[in-house]
Formats: C-alpha cells, structure tokens, sequence
C-alpha cells in the first residue's frame, strides 16, 4: 500500500531533526518546569513538589494569582473587543474611493467573526498571562457552505454548496512550539515548529487528498502533557499521530531529490529558502514544498504579555506574582496546619494507668477507665493558640501579588492609601497605565500582523470578494472594564457642573453611553446623534417665520416713511403761512419761552418715535439703517411742525 516516498528526504529529516532536538532541550531545561508549576497555581492543582516545607500537609492554593490572571485578562478583551469594531482599515490617501476600504474592513471582521477568531484572541491572551507569551497560527481553509434553496413560489428545493476560503486563527501553547533559541522574533530566526497531536483520520484524509505523501503512520513519539512527565507512546497503537510542521529556512537542494531537476543542482548549492515541512511521528515527511504565500511569510504571529529584553518569551502575570503567591500559601498552609494542632482536642495519659488492651479515644459520651484516680492519669493537652497576625500577613501577600501583577480588584489587599476616593483614584490610574502597556504591546506585536496576514491570505486565494489593492490597517485602542469606570465617573461629575441647555452637555451624555455596557447602547448613541442633527422641517419653519417678519417689517418702514414724508408736506404749508400770520407785537421774551417749549416737544417727539421702532431694529438689523434714515426724517418734520405752530 505505501510507497517508498519517505526516502526521497532521509537528509531533510536528518537536518530538520537535529535542529528541533537541540531547540526543544534549550525550551525545555529553561523554562518548562516553570511553565508546569505556573498551569497549576492558575488552575490550583497541588504536587507535592510544590511544598514549602517538609511538615507540610495543607494542600491549599491561594485563589489570589488565579484572580490576577482572570482579570488582566478581562482587561485586555474588553479592551479589544469592548466597542464592536476591534480593527479599521486606512486605505491610501491618493485613492479617492474611501468606501472601498470600509467595504472591506466590514467583510473582513465579518469573516474572521465568523470563523470564531475573537475566541482564539481571548485564548491567546490567556497564554500569554499564564506563560507570558501568546501564540497564534493564522490558517487558510477552503471550505464548503451549505445554504438552503429555494424553488419558484417559494418551496423548499434542497440546498446548494458554496466554496469559501476561510481564515481562522489557531492558538498555540508554548509547550507545543519550537524557536530558535538565537532569535528574538518568529520571522528572525531560522525557522519555527508546531507540534500537534492530530487524529489518525484526518491525516489520512489529507494523504488521500493528495496534501501529504503517501507514508507510514508508525513510529514512537513524545506525548506533551502540561501536568506531569512526558510519558512515550506507540504511533500505530492509537488513533493519533504525532505532526511537526515546521517553517522557515531549509537548503534548497534538500526539497528535491537530483533525479527530478535538470539544471539545477540541489547537492551542491548552499541557497537557503522559505519552505514548509512536515514530519508524522519524528520520521516520515509528509510534505517539503517551498512557501507558497506572496509575502513568503511565516504564519504564526506572537506577542509578550510583559516585555523581556532580548528573549523571544515574555514575563506573564503568574511570572509576575510568584514568589508573593508562594509566600502566600505558605503562610495559609501554615496556619492550616497549626489550626490542626490548636483546636483538635487532644490528652495526655499515662500508660501505666490506663488498662491493657484499651483503645484510648476522646469523644462525647465516652466512659474512660482508668487504674487509680483519673486527675492523675489523664490529663488535656493544650499546644497554646494559633498567632492571630497571620490574618494580617495573608492580607500584606495579597496586597504584594497586586504590587507585581496590576491587578485591582483583589478583595481584602486594599491599603490605607487606597481607601480614600483620591487614593482609589491613584491606584485605578497606575494599574490603567499598565494595562495600557501591554495592549499596545498586543497591538503593535500579535493584532496588526494578524489582519495583515489574513487581509494578504484573501487577497491571494479570494480574489473575487476581495480586491488587490494597497491597504493600511489600524486597530481600535479602546479602554478597559477598569479605565472605562473611572472615565464615566469623571464625566459624570462634569454633567453635573455643565447646564443642560449647553451643547457640551449632550456630547458628554454620548460619550456616557459609548463607554457603557448595556445592550442597547448603539440605538441610544444613534438617539442622540439624531437630536444633535438639525431638523429639516423645523429649520423650514423658521426660515418662513423670518421672511414673513422680513416682510411686515418692510411694510412698517415704507408706511412710516409715507407718514412722514406727509407731515413734511403739512409742516412746509405751515411754515410758508406761519411767515404771512406772525404778529408784529409779540415780545422777544415770549418767543424765547415758546421756542423752549418747542424744543421740548422736539425731544419728546423724537423719543417716542424711537421707542415705537426700536424692536424692530433689533430684530432685523438688516433693515436699521432704513429705520434710522425713517427717525431723522420724522424728526425733522416735528421740528418744521412745532416751529410752524410756535410761529402761529
């Protein structure tokens, strides 16, 4: 049934093999114990290599690094998926077409939702806070849809198939990858190693699909367990089979053999390539084909919870607060154990008075014989009391793995400077920053490669759905559950000092509700957008209100105008008869107290004619200077008036 075809790389397998071994002995004597003893403080998991002492025998573990790991990484999910939209995409400033780009931001996060890349994210997370470094592995699948169809008038026709090609994201433990050890990065080193158990059938299905070659499925290999030894078993015995895929550099002459090329010779050439190879059971090569991504890149993407400088794994939160955990449960265990001892009842008697054969027990009810008086023979043994300061002590550890991990909401590790809104305040903002830095870490390391590397994977092998075009990606740097609340409490102190009728005010209500949590919070942010927006019809109404005003105040004007413009005509017949009747015997006196009362009908007059249009005037300034013009002329005609009367 098999082919030979495993013999086409003996020498692949025996330079591949040689690099993995070296590289999983450097992982393993460095940090896997490590890894071991950090998954089970998380998962709270006792070994007895764990022990403190050698007296010891409480077996507690204190949840206090466990809630430091859950909620750094609540933190960082609701910091990247908090608001929806966890990524955007910039297309290039010369391309005038913008809603190409957004199209294509929408169908990507359509599709990597739909693939369930989010959990794999969260997932990742959660590696990187145990172990400090998180690993993914972005994969490409054609898949195949099945949607229901349907005939004319509706009815039900069975379903069609709809080809798809699919990226998901695969998160990977640190006990199951391999790097090399010189490299600070997965795209700087020689190459990097996935080491999976998968079923024995779907490999078969691949060797059938012409993916692998077609090779025995024997042979012996490690199975990695994270809580004990690694334990040997048999490959054709099970229904798993061990897979190394490894990619990065190989020499090119090791891919194919020198019987199937013709000009070039692969035994002697020293070019290295990107390829890809996998290896079933550490001994047969499944597959050794060169990279066949554009970008020739590698498909896995990593980022350090906490930077190390110079080391390709991080520093993770268990890292951070292990030696405060460890002291922690010592004191817990410690005083378990003396609790045991101080408040378990226990005697002390004498063996020579008790009689023979007798079974010595305390219990409720129970006669205790004795030979002589029982004062003398038995007596209660008392080992003091338990030091109540080690309450005090729990409490100072805890505040400890708070101090090295960042995390906030560790109940009962709360200082004396925290208990204060300002000293809560102080402490929110320090742990914020930190956080911070780890999700720009996160950002700038593991998300933008991530889309990069799925946008570059559709542009490649789903050309109709998305088109090849320049694109830059940029995700959301949104705020946590810890950063939100100390926001919507600053803005909910500034409501309070802003009038409601202000503008700020409702900006600041929008705000409010963007970094809320409940369910409903975009129809209530799109409630309010449309309150900011002006009313069509509305504005409609005050523009005919003020055109009609416009209008009755032009026809005020004009008749004003008209008004004076006749008692100017009257005035002037005044004036011209007034210059025919002046009587001769009037004295100078009396025409200087006329001409005062003249005057004074003058200021009266101009007054209440200022008053009459002065609303006017301030609704429409447009119109001011005709009203002005208006004044003066009424004015003037008042005064020929009043000087045509004080002539009579």
């Amino acid at each position: 049934m098999f082919e030979t075809k495993e013999t086409k790389h003996p020498a692949l397998v025996s330079w591949l093999t040689h690099r993995l071994d070296s590289w999983r002995s450097h992982r393993d004597i460095e940090y896997r114990q490590k890894w071991e003893e950090y998954y089970r403080l998380w998962r709270g998991i006792w070994n007895s290599g764990d022990k403190t002492r050698e007296t010891e025998k409480s077996r507690l573990i204190s949840p206090a690094l466990q809630q430091a790991v859950e909620s750094s990484v609540a933190e960082l999910e609701e910091a990247t998926f908090g608001r929806g939209k966890w990524f955007d995409i910039k297309d290039d400033l010369l391309d005038q077409d913008k809603q190409q780009a957004e199209y294509i931001r929408n169908l990507l996060q359509e599709d990597l939702e739909k693939m369930g890349v989010k959990d794999a994210i969260c997932e990742v997370f959660l590696n990187g806070a145990i172990y400090g470094t998180g690993i993914g592995k972005v994969i490409v699948e054609q898949n195949v849809e099945r949607v229901p169809n349907t005939a004319e008038g509706g009815e039900y026709a069975g379903y069609k198939e709809i080809p798809s090609i699919d990226i998901k994201i695969e998160p990977i433990s640190p006990h199951s990858f391999l790097i090399d050890p010189s490299s600070n990065s997965i795209d700087d080193g020689l190459g990097v190693a996935h080491e999976v158990i998968k079923p024995r059938y779907s490999v078969i299905q691949s060797i059938q699909s012409g993916i692998y070659y077609d090779v025995p499925l024997d042979g012996d290999y490690d199975i990695i367990n994270y809580t004990s030894e690694t334990t040997k078993r048999t490959g054709d015995e099970s229904d798993n089979v061990k897979i190394t895929e490894y990619w990065g550099l190989v020499p090119k002459r090791f891919l194919k053999p020198k019987a199937d090329t013709d000009d070039f010779d692969y035994e002697t050439s020293d070019e290295m390539v990107e390829a890809v190879v996998t290896i079933a059971n550490d001994t047969y090569v499944l597959r050794a084909v060169e990279n066949a991504f554009t970008m020739k890149d590698r498909p896995f993407i990593s980022y350090q919870h906490d930077l190390v400088p110079d080391n390709f794994w991080g520093r993770g939160v268990c890292e951070k607060g292990y030696n405060a955990q460890k002291a922690l449960d010592a004191e817990m265990r410690a005083r378990i154990d003396s609790l045991a001892l101080t408040t378990t009842p226990m005697m002390a008697a004498d063996a020579t008075r008790l009689p023979r054969g007798v079974k010595f027990e305390v219990r409720a009810g129970r006669t205790i014989l004795t030979n002589g008086s029982p004062k003398e023979a038995v007596m209660p043994l008392n080992l003091g009391q338990t030091d109540p300061s080690t309450i005090q002590q729990i409490n100072l550890l805890q505040s400890m793995i708070q101090m090295g991990t960042g995390s906030t909401d560790l109940t009962g590790s709360a200082g004396a400077d925290s208990r204060t809104a300002s000293g809560m305040s102080m402490s929110q903002s320090a742990s914020i920053k930190r956080q911070k830095r780890t999700l720009m870490n996160f950002q700038n390391t593991f998300l933008i490669p991530v889309i990069n590397k799925a946008i570059w994977r559709k542009v490649q092998f789903d050309i109709d759905r998305y088109p090849n075009v320049d694109y830059k990606f940029i995700p959301y740097s949104t705020m946590g559950i810890m950063a939100k609340e100390l926001e919507m409490t600053q803005m909910v102190q500034m409501m309070q000092s802003i009038p409601k009728d202000s503008p700020a005010f409702n900006i600041i209500l929008m705000a409010l509700f963007q970094n809320s949590s409940i369910h409903n919070r975009d129809q209530i942010v799109n409630a309010i957008q449309q309150s900011l927006q002006p009313n069509p019809q509305q504005t409609q109404l005050q523009q005919q209100a003020m055109t009609l005003q416009l209008q009755q105040a032009q026809a005020t004007i004009e008749k004003t105008m008209a008004e004076a413009l006749e008692e100017k005509a009257k005035a002037m017949k005044w004036q011209a008869e007034a210059q025919e009747m002046v009587p001769n015997e009037i004295s100078m006196q009396e025409k200087i107290l006329k001409m005062q009362k003249a005057q004074a009908d003058i200021a009266k007059t101009v007054a209440d004619t200022s008053n009459k249009n002065s609303e006017t005037a301030r609704n429409f300034p447009e119109v001011d200077h005709l009203i002005s013009e208006t004044l003066l002329n009424e004015a003037k005609a008042k005064s020929e008036e009043a000087a045509s009367r004080f002539k009579q």
